[in-house]
């Protein structure tokens, strides 16, 4: 009888769900040979070949199905378990993955998380900055900083703040621009994950495509775009008022203030690492001092 590898089966899984050995590679965070590895030795283990190489990526042979769908049963009841463990932890020691993206990362955390170490030293905070949503139901993190204004209702957790936007440019750029026809000026645009968001749709609506010069996903990249003279910059005002080369223009954009929130799963909230993070951040930023 052959027995699963069930380290070689977290591969299999991967390129299941994400379609290609890139994707999984990248989520796995390991390169393109080690999965094909993993997946070559799967197949032999077991006799039996897992995928099929279509103009669309890899897809699960027909016998392949119900053998990964039991698998996925069972790696679901094991994420189910190590959250339900963790939840009863109640010692404050020990890691804790935080995941947020660059902008709050440069622009607000730091000193929060560095109070947070001084007063927990016992707590390892592994910080995961990514624009991209992790799966807290996979435990991809414990803990996610998030601007939304709509939280997963799988997920609990406290808003933080509200994070405010404004329009920014260089003085020397604003010298070139009509402040009567802002939206004839140069601008500099969003691709991917920030399309998509409330933010996004504003700019579609509000800037015509051929004044966008310069596409980023990811504010801090527009930040620095801006920085140059390359065009406008619609930001968050945590990163657009620090910057000393960036001068905020009289736009109105109050109706894309967006909470940030501090989200975790529900079987973690209790856990004591979870708990004091979540509350350090909620009465960190809450205070004044916090801008």
């Amino acid at each position: 009888m052959q027995h699963i590898n069930w380290d070689n089966l977290r591969y299999v899984l991967m390129v299941a769900n994400k379609g290609s050995i890139s994707a999984a590679a990248r989520e796995l965070e390991v390169n393109r040979s080690t999965v094909l590895r993993r997946i070559d030795t799967f197949q032999q283990n077991l006799n039996c070949r897992i995928f099929d190489r279509g103009a669309s990526g890899y897809v699960l042979t027909p016998e392949a199905e119900k053998m990964i769908d039991a698998a996925r049963e069972v790696e679901s009841t094991l994420f189910d378990m190590q959250r339900q463990i963790a939840g009863h932890e109640l010692r404050l020691e020990g890691e804790l993955r935080v995941t947020t993206t660059d902008t709050f990362m440069l622009g607000m955390l730091g000193p929060h998380l560095a109070s947070f170490q001084r007063t927990h030293p016992h707590i390892v905070v592994e910080v995961l900055v990514t624009n991209h949503i992790l799966d807290l139901h996979r435990r991809d993190a414990d803990v996610a900083i998030r601007p939304t204004q709509a939280p997963d209702s799988g997920l609990v957790g406290r808003r933080l703040c509200d994070v405010e936007f404004g329009v920014y440019a260089t003085p020397e750029l604003l010298r070139e621009v009509d402040s009567r026809r802002v939206f004839d000026a140069r601008w500099i645009g969003f691709v991917d994950s920030l399309l998509q968001t409330p933010i996004g749709a504003w700019f579609s609506a509000s800037v015509p495509l051929e004044r966008v010069c310069l596409r980023c996903d990811s504010f801090v990249a527009i930040r620095v775009a801006a920085e140059c003279g390359i065009g406008l910059a619609l930001l968050p005002r945590l990163l657009g008022d620090s910057s000393p080369r960036l001068t905020l223009l009289p736009l109105d954009v109050a109706e894309l203030t967006i909470g940030l929130w501090a989200l975790a799963h529900p079987d973690l909230v209790r856990s004591a690492r979870v708990h004091a993070i979540i509350e350090h951040l909620a009465e960190a930023l809450a205070s004044p001092a916090a801008a």
